[in-house]
Formats: structure tokens, sequence, C-alpha cells
């Protein structure tokens, strides 16, 4: 409340080493108010570690809908993968944004868990 921030909220986070990404606000009560919570692929994005002290922007945070993205695998994580880039396509890209709100920005990786399998996405444009 403090902060004028509610669920659903899109802000954007800097680490110590000015790398950014785009995070949605959700409410968590057991999380003391001085601190947030971050998943392991934001934290990534970011270049921080557990503790470390991030910086939370509001200003300027109309972000948007995106209708096309350029996604490339991390080569190492394809290798195991039969298939080609359709299938890829269909398998985990996207059930993983189908009717799900993610914000993300260029430069940004994410991680995809499924089928057995996990496949590690980097944001190219």
């Amino acid at each position: 409340d403090e902060l004028r921030l509610f669920r659903g909220d899109v802000v954007l986070l800097q680490g110590k080493r000015k790398h950014t990404t785009v995070a949605v606000v959700l409410t968590d009560e057991s999380c003391d108010v001085a601190k947030i919570r971050m998943n392991k692929v934001v934290r990534k994005n970011l270049r921080v570690r557990l503790g470390d002290i991030i910086t939370l922007r509001l200003e300027g945070m109309d972000i948007p809908f995106g209708k096309r993205i350029h996604v490339l695998p991390f080569g190492d994580s394809v290798e195991r993968i039969a298939g080609d880039g359709t299938s890829w396509y269909e398998t985990f890209l996207k059930p993983y944004f189908v009717e799900a709100y993610r914000p993300i920005k260029k430069g940004d990786t994410f991680t995809i868990h499924k089928a057995m399998n996990t496949i590690e996405f980097k944001v190219v444009e």
C-alpha cells in the first residue's frame, strides 16, 4: 500500500550492476515489508543473488502487449531434444505464453520445464 503497488502491476527491477528486468507484482503476507521475493529466473536476469539489494522503479511502466517476440534456445539445452523449431514451439513456447501474462524484455532469459525436459531460452527481439 505504501508504494501504491497492487497485484498484477508491472514493475522494473534493477540489479546492482544496472541489469534490468520486468516483473509482475504478487502479494505475500508472509514476506517482510522491507523485502521482496523473486524467483530464480528474475534473479538470473538481474544477475543478483539472495540478499542483494535491488531497485524497484515504477515510472513509465506502460509496457505494451507484444504481438511477437523472437527467442532462441541455448544450444546446450536443446542438444538432447529431438525435433525442429516448429515442434519446440508447440511443445514448449506456446503452452508457456498462451493465456499467461508474462512480461519480458529484450535480453531476458527464461526456463521452461516440460515433457521431462528443460530448455532455456533468451529473448533476442
